[in-house]
């Protein structure tokens, strides 16, 4: 039986019926990769390396510039050819280091820093996992080095694999054919958190990685009790917030973090990329995505090396259908439309959503339903917030938590009216943000 669900959400048609049978297949290293230095919660990195350079891949060419930063690493070798801005998903444009590929495919060595009896410490941990850009790749994208070395104790380690986002597979594939990684990963985890237990919760739609990652804890050896639990299957149970109080039952206040309700939350894909930078030795080179929708003729699931532009993705998946609309990364939901098919893929990227054409949206008068406070996960009151950012009145913002909107979209998707809730959302968020700033 699943777990009690969060307050609030809806039930949505999950869509995943074309790619989550799909194996993860590994898409050919393009011949040329755009890598955003903007890819991570905090400040952009800085590029280190200018035109001409030569580079390998896991080579170091954008520095983090402090804590709330991330490196950014070579996902090619061959030639940078620009240092310049791109086309960046939600920032308009950034700047990035463009590699043309020499087809080498030479990896950048970096030193062995394991102690002689093969254990590393964990401060040593902490440095790796920074060292090679590990950041949270559910969407959040926050850096996990910082995650990981919470200021308050923690008793619990949830790892998300409840990828409630429509049309997304990489997680429940990554689950079904990288577990293995994904139980070392967390074996690593608990070399820095000193938890007590650990709990995967997984929506119940994914009753083979439910399974699978069952029988095999059964068989294996943890320092601290580790188990799966099913999920209902409802939209957003992945947001850190509604996960944690399914499987706990404690609620974050508002203005906290997980940490201190002694909790820490990470994604299945950061836990394999957390293995692999600390026995692998591998920077946050590629990631697993899908590339899906209705606009695309044959929808996949990638292994694609970071930067490589989603117009290569779409022409590998046959191109789109006759009648294409929008192009989202990410899923329907969260998801971010991009303007330009030159964007390149990020560390968040979890998705490639195709859309059919002819897409539009009549925005009506409110007609007072109560729908979007009735489903808001998060307890709020969306109408009360859209109807301040549409007439500027910026003070009530702070009396109405728009801050602590996680923007899940399910109030714009439930709105009879067709209003874009969401979006005036944003814009008190950034209004809010921008005033804070300034003070």
């Amino acid at each position: 039986m699943s777990k009690t669900f969060f307050p609030g959400g809806i039930h949505l048609k999950d869509s995943k019926e074309r790619t989550r049978d799909l194996p993860i297949e590994l898409f050919k290293d393009p011949e040329v990769v755009v890598i955003l230095m903007s890819q991570h919660l905090g400040k952009p990195a800085k590029p280190i390396v200018q035109a001409g350079d030569k580079v390998k891949i896991g080579q170091l060419i954008g520095e983090a510039q402090g804590d709330f930063s991330a490196n950014v690493h070579a996902s090619i070798s061959g030639e940078v050819i620009k240092v310049a801005p791109a086309p960046h998903p939600v920032s308009i444009e950034d700047m990035a280091v463009t590699i043309q590929n020499d087809h080498q495919s030479e990896w950048y060595q970096t030193p062995n820093v394991k102690k002689e009896n093969g254990l590393f410490s964990r401060e040593e941990l902490l440095e790796i996992i920074k060292k090679n850009g590990i950041v949270g790749m559910g969407g959040a994208t926050f850096p996990a080095h910082i995650k990981l070395n919470p200021r308050n104790p923690v008793d619990t380690l949830i790892i998300n694999g409840a990828e409630c986002e429509p049309y997304l597979t990489c997680d429940f594939r990554l689950m079904m054919e990288q577990s293995d990684a994904l139980l070392n990963g967390i074996r690593t985890i608990l070399e820095l958190l000193p938890v007590k237990q650990v709990i995967i919760g997984i929506e119940e739609n994914k009753k083979e990685a439910i399974e699978q990652l069952k029988t095999q804890i059964e068989k294996a050896v943890f320092s601290v009790q580790v188990r799966v639990e099913a999920l209902q299957e409802k939209y957003p149970q992945g947001a850190e917030k509604n996960l944690i109080f399914a499987l706990t039952k404690r609620t974050v206040p508002v203005g906290k973090l997980p940490f201190d309700i002694g909790v820490v939350v990470q994604n299945v894909a950061t836990v394999i990329a957390i293995y692999e930078a600390v026995h692998l030795k591998k920077p946050l080179i590629d990631r697993v995505l899908t590339v899906t929708g209705y606009g695309i003729k044959e929808p996949k699931n990638l292994r694609v090396k970071i930067g490589t532009p989603v117009q290569e993705l779409i022409a590998y998946c046959q191109g789109n259908t006759e009648n294409p609309g929008k192009v989202v990364f990410g899923g329907p939901m969260m998801g971010v439309a991009i303007r330009s098919l030159e964007t390149p893929i990020m560390k968040a990227t979890s998705g490639v959503l195709v859309l059919n054409g002819n897409i539009s949206y009549q925005e009506n008068q409110c007609i007072r339903c109560g729908k979007c406070i009735e489903n808001c996960p998060t307890g709020l009151m969306p109408v009360k917030i859209t109807e301040s950012a549409k007439i500027g009145e910026y003070i009530q913002y702070e009396k109405l938590f728009v801050t602590s909107c996680i923007e899940c979209g399910v109030c714009s998707y439930n709105c009879p009216a067709g209003i874009p809730i969401l979006n005036y959302i944003r814009l008190a968020k950034a209004e809010q943000m921008k005033r804070r700033n300034q003070k």
